[in-house]
């Protein structure tokens, strides 16, 4: 499978499992999300850029923020550790502890 059809993929099964409450996350957790998806509970997505009221602008500008910091510190985590190159195949709950342990030893180098 190439790089692209895996990333489609993973995104899919991702988003599957939202859908179907099976990663286990808290009532509370929400994904940040770009224009393109449509509407959910658990995604913070911007307003459309048509008639922005200054809170809304303001709360755009925060979101995509939040957005470039989170890819940007995700691209240090992959420079590093070749793990996050792909998809990783564990439960979430593993899966958080390898990010947690991978930030800590970049902290520490």
């Amino acid at each position: 499978m190439e790089r692209h059809q895996m990333v489609v993929y993973f995104k899919k099964v991702f988003f599957e499992a939202v859908e179907n409450n099976t990663l286990n996350t808290p009532d509370d957790v929400v994904f940040v999300a770009d224009v393109a998806f449509l509407i959910k509970t658990y995604l913070m997505k911007p307003y459309n850029r048509r008639n922005l009221t200054r809170e809304q602008a303001i709360f755009n500008y925060r979101l995509s923020r939040a957005r470039r910091i989170s890819k940007y510190a995700f691209s240090i985590l992959v420079s590093k550790f070749r793990i996050f190159e792909r998809p990783i195949p564990l439960i979430p709950h593993k899966v958080n502890k390898i990010v947690l342990a991978c930030c800590a030893i970049h902290n520490w180098l």
